[in-house]
């Protein structure tokens, strides 16, 4: 039997930054409060990314918050200076807001090889089979991510980066290796 499978592979780091005062200070957000924000174009997307980012923040001993209900943001401009004063009258140190914009996609073509064989009484045979839909394959979209760290107290940017996903038509488990990814990354510069 001949298989033919894609790899998904983690989600690629593009760049990022860190704040030369904040890498002296390893562990900056561990033990801490630390507001969570995703910023999508969707609801689905962006609850489904808040789900992780706390489920993240969590593992690696800081303590997430979310933005209080009722909250009014602007679509204008990015959500960090918003969330400033939301993020003091909650005791916490920094906001961590992730940005997810479409930055990839692909066709998947539906098609599909098979190779097989068969036996009939005292002969046999075998064969190749062609399959290929009606209206071709699916649309998979990868997702880029800007991660950002604000420090509540002065108000300034610590750390960004951002990484990019492959095409994936599993968005919730898109999103999961995003946040993953981007601690990790946030992790790796001491900020955790």
């Amino acid at each position: 039997m001949l298989g033919l499978a894609g790899c998904a592979s983690a989600p690629q780091r593009q760049a990022q930054w860190t704040d030369p005062a904040i890498g002296a200070q390893s562990r900056f957000l561990r033990g801490e409060k630390v507001l969570i924000a995703c910023d999508a174009f969707d609801v689905a997307l962006r609850r489904t990314c808040e789900d992780q980012l706390r489920v993240e923040v969590l593992a690696r001993g800081a303590t997430p918050v979310t933005v209080p209900a009722g909250t009014v943001l602007l679509n204008d401009r990015e959500l960090d200076g918003q969330l400033l004063a939301s993020a003091r009258t909650l005791g916490a140190k920094a906001v961590f807001t992730m940005t997810l914009t479409p930055a990839t996609s692909s066709a998947g073509s539906g098609v599909s090889l098979g190779i097989g064989g068969f036996s009939f009484g005292g002969g046999g045979g075998g064969g190749i089979g062609l399959s290929v839909p009606v209206g071709g394959g699916g649309w998979a979209t990868g997702f880029a991510a800007n991660g950002r760290v604000t420090e509540v107290s002065s108000s300034r940017l610590v750390w960004t980066a951002t990484l990019v996903a492959a095409p994936s038509t599993d968005l919730n488990a898109q999103f999961a290796d995003l946040s993953r990814s981007m601690l990790d990354t946030a992790q790796s510069a001491g900020l955790f």
